[in-house]
């Protein structure tokens, strides 16, 4: 229960009578509807977001002058998007009277930043029909305060700090309890712990927080981001399938003019958020591409010779269910995985906290909570009256603090010490050694993303200061994720940098070549045929320069005898 001090607390900022916050928090999201209801009337108005395409067409008629510039562009708040057009035309031309040319400049500078960076921007006008197409002819463009920046200062997340200290609880603990962001859903610890720590805002590509979940249907995922993610902080959710192609998430590329490229879901999101629910649908080639940006936090655009960055600095959560043939206690628990595909190591790497159980809740009495949660939402006991109320100022105020502390930098040096000798003794464990360690004796991504925990944990708690209880959560939270994983793969075959494809291959090879002694024979023009069939030639290609055992010079798991192949029995990674 969080005690009555906070909430009062909370209430004042909220409302800006703290003496501190003089100004009430307000709502900044990005809104073009404002703008789309003048559509018929015409009436002069405003809105903001962000632009999505921009196009230059020259002009130059009796009506129109000589040598005039007409800049269409697109700008959208993530649901509604609204045509826009900013000239220098002469009135006759039929859109108004035209900007000064030195304004114009200044428009179109504002309008490549924005779609370069994916930052807001705040336009003024009114629609005008041109030729057969009813446009917002803009009078006015300007940049939109910046919505990552908190509206609270560090003065008002000092106080919070003393209240929690006074009340014996961190801002972590408030966070976390049941009967505030999370009133309307049922989550173990682990989870809550790493949710909040994915609603962090990165900054720096160093910051980047991803997460991976996999749990069986029905257990609740994209309820976590309609009853906790979204209503705390800007997050989107990406379409399944078909629907999150490579132009809707990078953005569409135009062969004439690569400045008119669409701007795509990723970069639209830049510092903030994006959730694939049913993340096993994507096409190949989309999730390949995440790949780079989930680490570098941009990507690069090539067309001939011109090569466009695009930021997409931002939190990536993957939320999927195992394949549909899995059953719990039929099959291991590495086959909860295979959900990643062809893309299960590189994924795994990147990711800095990933879950893969078959229901997210732990304890004797998780079904009766989770039942009775589902009731109290139906019948809206959780959001009316008090707790309503309640509920929403600390939504609003930890969105702004969330913000604020996101732009912390605790130091790590001084307890580099206690970190370093942690992670020393999670080296020497034999399920970090199967989980991460590829290729040499340790996985130096994997130190990075537990200092990033470290330093979210220290972020969460208000802290510029690391304490001892931050690296135990980061620890804590570090091992749950470990334990997921070590379960999930022969360790030799990870050492090889091999995925689940690989061995299903194998299997499918045994079986399908069976010479009558359990091992598969047949030419390599046989094998290359079948193995293309399955769509698994590049798995094909890894299987043969798998180890059979460390035997020197090496036993191989497939033997070319002349063209004729031999694949031996009893593989399961391990060499």
């Amino acid at each position: 229960m969080i005690p009555k001090a906070i909430h009062d607390f909370v209430k004042k900022v909220v409302s800006g009578k703290h003496p501190h916050q003089p100004k009430a928090i307000e709502d900044r999201q990005a809104n073009v509807l404002s703008i789309i209801e003048t559509l018929v009337s015409g009436k002069s108005s405003h809105g903001s977001g962000v632009v999505t395409k921009r196009e230059i067409k020259g002009v130059s008629t009796k009506d129109s002058g000589k040598d005039r510039t007409l800049i269409k562009f697109a700008v959208s708040d993530g649901e509604n998007s609204v045509s826009c057009v900013a000239h220098n035309c002469d009135m006759k031309y039929g859109l108004g009277t035209g900007l000064k040319a030195d304004v114009l400049t200044a428009f179109d500078a504002i309008i490549r930043k924005s779609l370069a960076d994916g930052k807001h921007i705040k336009l003024k006008g009114l629609y005008a029909n041109f030729k057969s197409e009813r446009v917002f002819v803009v009078e006015k463009i300007e940049w939109e305060e910046d919505v990552h920046k908190s509206q609270i200062s560090e003065k008002v997340v000092e106080d919070f700090l003393k209240v929690c200290k006074k009340e014996g609880i961190t801002p972590l603990d408030v966070m976390m309890d049941d009967t505030g962001l999370w009133a309307e859903i049922y989550a173990d610890e682990d989870l809550k712990k790493a949710i909040l720590l994915y609603c962090l805002s990165p900054f720096d590509k160093e910051d980047m927080i991803h997460i991976g979940l996999i749990t069986n249907p029905g257990e609740g995922k994209n309820h976590l981001v309609d009853k906790v993610i979204s209503p705390l902080v800007r997050c989107r959710m990406a379409g399944t399938g078909k629907l999150s192609t490579f132009a809707a998430m990078f953005g569409a590329m135009s062969s004439d003019d690569l400045n008119s490229i669409e701007l795509g879901l990723l970069p639209k999101m830049n510092h903030d958020r994006i959730v694939f629910s049913e993340f096993q649908t994507l096409e190949e080639d989309v999730f390949g591409e995440m790949l780079n940006v989930m680490t570098d936090g941009h990507y690069n655009m090539q067309k001939g010779k011109m090569d466009v960055t695009r930021h997409a600095m931002l939190n990536m959560a993957f939320f999927g269910n195992p394949p549909n043939y899995y059953k719990e206690g039929e099959h291991d628990k590495e086959e909860m995985l295979r959900a990643f595909g062809k893309y299960t190591m590189p994924i795994i790497s990147r990711l800095t906290l990933i879950f893969a159980k078959p229901t997210l809740i732990k304890g004797a009495d998780a079904e009766s909570k989770i039942k009775e949660k589902i009731l109290q939402n139906m019948d809206k006991t959780v959001s009316t009256g008090v707790n309503k109320s309640e509920i929403n100022n600390l939504r609003t105020f930890f969105r702004e603090y969330l913000k604020c502390v996101s732009r912390y930098h605790p130091k790590l040096k001084a307890c580099e010490g206690i970190v370093t000798s942690e992670f020393a003794r999670i080296e020497q464990t034999d399920q970090f050694s199967v989980a991460f360690a590829k290729r040499g004796k340790t996985d130096y991504r994997k130190w990075a993303e537990l200092l990033n925990l470290v330093r979210g944990f220290t972020r969460l708690n208000g802290r510029h200061v690391v304490d001892i209880s931050d690296i135990d959560n980061a620890i804590d939270i570090f091992q749950d994720s470990l334990e997921t994983l070590t379960s999930s793969f022969p360790r030799s075959a990870l050492n090889q940098g091999m995925d689940a494809g690989v061995l299903e291959l194998y299997h499918k090879l045994l079986k399908n070549f069976d010479n009558g002694s359990g091992q598969a024979s047949g030419t390599r023009s046989e094998m290359n045929r079948y193995a293309a069939s399955l769509n698994l030639k590049d798995e094909w290609k890894t299987l043969q320069k798998m180890k059979y055992n460390d035997e020197t010079p090496p036993n191989m798991v497939v033997d070319d005898i002349q063209g004729h192949l031999v694949i031996k029995s009893g593989w399961n990674g391990d060499a």
